[in-house]
């Protein structure tokens, strides 16, 4: 009697055997691998957005108006701790504006941002600076620091400013990784993989 090769033995067990149904398999496959893919692009981190808005500039020359002022949203990888004592952050987004220029995070060639909070993380102390090539915008608020909203156009004497008129922050949106839609897809990534595993056993068998 000629012994039967074994599935280890027999390149082509998985093509001939009676059970197997190779199509199937090859679409679980590629479920399971999408879905692990999609796992591992899933996003683990959480985008904060803080928003000012300051009061129209008191001093100016045109092209600024008493009607501009200056305005930020800046976008940070995670929201400001409560208490937090005055401290320089790297912001992964802003743009500010002063109503005649924007300044970016793509088109600044320098900026600072710095911030302290109170008992429920909302900012109280700011100063906040940008440049391009087109001018600077400013604003500084809070504590013991003298409130100004400053704009300036390089090369003029266009400016629009205003002093004791400090603005308001307000926290945008806070976004969180969706823990449970993350579980989800892990627990149907596990699911496929099991099931062509058992198809792979079935046959075998």
């Amino acid at each position: 009697m000629t012994p039967q090769p074994s599935a280890n033995q027999n390149p082509n067990f998985l093509t001939t055997c009676p059970n197997h149904n190779p199509m199937k398999t090859k679409i679980i496959l590629s479920l399971a691998i999408a879905l692990s893919v999609a796992l591992v692009a899933q996003p683990m981190f959480a985008n904060t957005i803080y928003s000012y808005t300051g009061n129209p500039f008191t001093n100016v020359t045109a092209p600024y108006t008493t009607s501009d002022f200056v305005s930020a949203m800046v976008t940070l990888a995670g929201p400001l701790a409560p208490n937090m004592p005055f401290t320089s952050v790297t912001p992964t987004a802003f743009t500010l504006s002063d109503g005649v220029q924007t300044i970016t995070n793509i088109n600044a060639n320098f900026s600072s941002f710095s911030f302290a909070t109170g008992p429920t993380g909302a900012i109280t102390v700011w100063t906040v600076n940008a440049g391009a090539l087109s001018g600077s915008i400013n604003t500084v608020g809070g504590g013991n620091l003298s409130p100004a909203d400053f704009g300036h156009l390089n090369g003029t004497t266009a400016f629009g400013h205003n002093a004791n008129a400090p603005g308001t922050w307000a926290l945008v949106s806070s976004t969180v990784p969706d823990t449970g839609s993350t579980l989800s897809l892990m627990t149907l990534t596990l699911m496929a993989l099991g099931v062509a595993a058992r198809r792979f056993q079935r046959a075998a068998a």
